[in-house]
């Protein structure tokens, strides 16, 4: 209106009070003004029937700013009164409920199900499980023709995303997520215990089940580069890998908790029993007389030592893994690798798989060169805590490849890293050793104060049996698929996909 009245397609603007124009002294002054001098040789005036002023009288001028100062107070108890209103309501549990896409309010303040909308709303979070980006589930809508709320059929990725992330859908409500703080600017923000706020679970019937929700919400939180959907929770059951975990690094819905309680669901309580006394062995926190009589108490170097240009590495940070070409080049080139872990035995395994594997990870670029660095965030922070390493370091460790038949596998051991400091070693790290400096870096926060010399032979030769015990089955092994704690029971791979199938049929 404003701009129009700027190339003189009107005269004069009728409103039928200040308050209706402005609601705040200075934007209704500024607007008068800029009505009169935008264009000087058609000036357009505004007239308010409620007060009879006319902004072209050159007597106005003190009555409308007395009345547009009205207006602005009277805009600022409705605001105060608009505040007190909805925190009444929700200390009375009286929710305030609007419609959105899949559900309708009822006058009792609950939500009911659309159910024609509600198959848009299930294909997103399904597809979105699967692996399928929001861009691709949008063009899929938009060419189905599927409709928004207000009745748009063109969808994009954002529209998408609010509505996996609106916890409606899955039968809570949140109230009063966000507030105003400025009801002249319009500013609102995120409500962190400003106001009075509610959560109640279990509000109304959900589209899809809080657990779907939650396995949605960890893929978006673990990136692009994760693309097959949610990965699949599997364990070893059997066999010289029993206890290690299948693992998509990339994915951010581990833990410390989850990996050990994968891992220890495949023993009995006296099979795990002896698997702690033997890790406890091996990482240097116990003592056996039994693991070898040959060269008790002889040390024999760290592996890491041994690490030169031609040795196939795991490089460990608390944000990244990286593989160096080598790796490829002994796994003879593959595209895809699985990853599993043994957070007792500290061991990570890689070994050959196919695209379609739960957890496969490209190993290759588009140009066939190695994908020698893969976020990590969640995994590598469970080694770390695992670990009890310092922070500060990253940790590189020796690859032992292993053929068996048509298969290779490789094993690096966690428990002989070289540190990679990377900068000034922290204070906490200076060892002593009699008062005297030592060389060694100690990298677990319990090794501060001591020095390490090597490690044992016979714990070592002890160690290396596990990779030498693999056979061919071990390495080809599958993983018993299990639940993931952070997340619950959800539907399997192909329950997704027949239901996905279905879904579209039906659009």
């Amino acid at each position: 209106m404003l701009k129009d009245a700027a190339e003189k397609k009107m005269d004069l603007i009728l409103c039928a009070s200040v308050s209706r124009f402005a609601r705040n002294v200075s934007d209704c002054i500024e607007q008068v003004r800029q009505l009169k001098t935008a264009n000087p040789s058609h000036p357009v005036g505004v007239y308010f029937e409620t007060e009879n002023i006319y902004t072209l009288d050159p007597d106005c001028g003190q009555m409308l700013s007395i009345h547009a100062m009205l207006a602005d107070w009277e805009s600022a108890n409705k605001s105060r009164r608009m505040i007190l209103s909805y925190d009444q309501r929700i200390c009375t549990g009286q929710y305030p409920v609007s419609d959105l896409l899949g559900y309708r309010h009822t006058a009792e303040g609950g939500l009911v199900i659309v159910e024609d909308e509600a198959v848009t709303v299930r294909f997103i979070f399904l597809a979105y499980l699967m692996g399928y980006s929001l861009g691709g589930i949008a063009e899929i809508l938009t060419e189905k023709g599927r409709k928004t709320l207000t009745g748009r059929t063109d969808w994009n990725g954002d529209m998408v995303r609010n509505i996996m992330s609106n916890e409606r859908r899955w039968g809570d409500l949140e109230a009063r997520k966000t507030i105003v703080i400025d009801y002249v600017k319009g500013k609102s923000i995120r409500n962190t215990e400003i106001r009075d706020s509610a959560f109640v679970p279990n509000h109304h019937e959900g589209i899809v089940s809080r657990e779907i929700a939650a396995a949605a919400k960890m893929v978006s939180a673990s990136g692009r580069s994760l693309g097959s959907g949610v990965p699949e929770a599997a364990v070893i059951g059997a066999g010289a890998l029993k206890g290690f975990v299948s693992i998509n690094p990339i994915f951010r819905g581990v833990n410390r908790a989850v990996l050990e309680g994968l891992s220890r669901s495949v023993y009995s309580e006296e099979e795990y029993a002896r698997l702690e006394k033997e890790a406890e062995i091996i990482n240097g926190e116990a003592h056996s007389n039994i693991l070898s009589k040959d060269f008790t108490g002889y040390y024999v170097p760290s592996s890491a030592f041994f690490i030169g240009k031609d040795t196939p590495t795991l490089t460990l940070t608390q944000k990244q893994i990286k593989f160096n070409k080598k790796c490829h080049e002994k796994l003879d080139g593959c595209t895809y690798i699985e990853m599993l872990y043994h957070p007792m035995l500290q061991a990570v395994m890689i070994r050959p798989c196919g695209e379609g594997d739960g957890n496969a990870v490209r190993w290759e670029n588009g140009r066939g060169r190695i994908r020698e660095e893969i976020s990590a965030h969640a995994f590598c922070g469970a080694v770390y805590d695992m670990m009890d390493w310092m922070p500060e370091y990253g940790f590189r460790f020796r690859g032992i490849t292993r053929e068996r038949g048509s298969r290779k596998a490789m094993v690096f051991f966690l428990d002989e890293p070289q540190i990679l400091v990377g900068g000034k070693i922290p204070e906490k790290a200076d060892a002593l050793q009699g008062g005297i400096p030592s060389r060694y870096i100690p990298y677990r926060n319990r090794d501060i104060g001591r020095a390490e010399t090597g490690m044992s032979y016979a714990v070592r030769r002890r160690r290396d049996s596990m990779a030498d015990a693999l056979t061919e089955k071990d390495i080809s092994e599958k993983g018993i698929i299990m639940d993931n704690p952070l997340i619950g029971r959800i539907p399997t791979r192909e329950e997704v996909r027949d239901e996905l199938d279905e879904l579209l049929m039906s659009m």
